[in-house]
């Protein structure tokens, strides 16, 4: 069933939009899949993509990112973007945002309750589950050990903004 009317009109708490309810099958499907696609605009107005993870932190939808990266100095231009969360076949959801970037002090540790938030169970209590520039791929981290690796690296978060939702999400439990 292809269910593509707008959520954000449904019934049920959370700040995925700010003041506004959102469907707790949006949000449920959003902590099941955490893979998608990132859109962000170019300054002639044409599509840029990138492979990106997103996880619920604190009800919000986040991601992480570098100031180096494309995406980011897309996104500091015009915050607009879209996300197209997989799920298992038939099931996705599309989710216009728009961008905030956080940075500074207090964004290592929320980078790695983000990481413990995807991976979930997949990484010991007090571990995070997170890539590893040096090695090419995820390995475990303490989190204090994590959240000084992110802080060495740079990196910043990304807090999506819902402005629309739309898609087939509406798995049978």
């Amino acid at each position: 069933m292809d269910d593509t009317r707008d959520p954000l009109l449904a019934s049920g708490e959370t700040p995925l939009r700010r003041g506004r309810p959102v469907d707790r099958q949006l949000t449920t499907f959003l902590e099941r899949h955490p893979d998608a696609a990132m859109i962000t605009l170019r300054a002639d107005g044409s599509a840029h993509m990138a492979r990106v993870e997103v996880a619920l932190l604190d009800g919000r939808l986040c991601g992480t990112g570098a100031p180096e990266l494309l995406r980011t100095r897309h996104l500091r231009r015009d915050p607009r973007c879209s996300l197209f969360v997989f799920g298992p076949h038939p099931h996705w959801v599309g989710l216009e945002t728009k961008v905030t970037i956080v940075e500074g002090p207090d964004v290592p540790p929320r980078l790695a309750r983000l990481m413990q938030a995807r991976h979930g169970a997949a990484a010991p209590p007090g571990m995070v589950l997170g890539h590893d520039e040096a090695v090419g791929h995820d390995r475990l981290f303490g989190f204090d050990e994590y959240a000084e690796y992110v802080r060495g690296q740079g990196r910043l978060l990304y807090e999506f903004d819902l402005q629309r939702a739309y898609g087939n999400y509406r798995e049978d439990t």
